[in-house]
């Protein structure tokens, strides 16, 4: 099976390939804008270092939130554009599910936590083998420090929250470890939706998923010109 895996949900723009039963060619950049001018020529580096063409996928996976709100849309159009004009499904993948994703090889639980440009977090709980152990949140970080499973002792942060975290857990009396991923890579979101093949629906095509309604919002009048 081979997939192309975008994500620019977060502070980071990234492309990978996977194919049969692992990465062949992949691409990663941080970066706190520029995603919609750097996404699409990272494709064509990434389809050029495998020498392939977007036909030759069987899916396109892709980044679905949460993040921030013009970034994931960037690489979600570009996904359901490419999975309309291959006729391809598109594989959604939460960013939070990456980050766990990309710590698989762990024998701790994870907390995955991105920042919401609020003084909250986008947050969610993995047990070791990467089931979930909470809903997505976006919450404050106490609150968030609060949902932490019974009996835990040490927990992996992954994203970009550590900073704001590791003091509120070491009040709880858990030690908290920083972990590698900061930002959702497109390389765990290929290697996870490998795991999880192709979609039974694949006219279905994956929505943006906001855990709390986004800033911006229409005008009272819906954007029409006042006369």
């Amino acid at each position: 099976m081979k997939i192309l895996a975008l994500d620019s949900a977060a502070q980071a723009c990234s492309v990978a390939i996977w194919q049969d039963t692992g990465i062949i060619a992949h691409e990663f950049e941080e970066m706190a804008r520029g995603h919609a001018s750097d996404l699409l020529p990272m494709v064509d580096r990434v389809l050029a270092q495998a020498s392939m063409r977007v036909t030759d996928m069987d899916a396109i996976a892709v980044t679905v939130g949460p993040g921030g709100f013009t970034g994931l849309r960037i690489a979600l159009a570009c996904a359901r554009g490419f999975g309309v004009a291959a006729k391809l499904p598109v594989i959604g993948i939460t960013t939070l599910e990456a980050l766990a994703y990309a710590e698989s090889d762990r024998r701790l639980p994870l907390l995955a936590a991105l920042d919401a440009k609020r003084a909250d977090l986008y947050a969610q709980y993995f047990a070791p083998d990467n089931t979930a152990l909470s809903d997505p949140v976006a919450q404050m970080p106490q609150d968030i420090v609060s949902l932490c499973p019974p009996q835990t002792t040490e927990i992996l942060i992954a994203g970009d929250c550590f900073e704001r975290l590791q003091p509120l857990f070491l009040e709880k009396g858990v030690s908290a470890i920083k972990a590698d991923a900061r930002n959702p890579d497109a390389a765990a979101v290929a290697s996870l939706a490998a795991r999880r093949g192709l979609p039974t629906d694949p006219s279905q095509r994956p929505s943006a998923f906001y855990i709390r309604p986004p800033d911006a919002a229409l005008p009272k009048n819906g954007g029409r010109l006042r006369p």
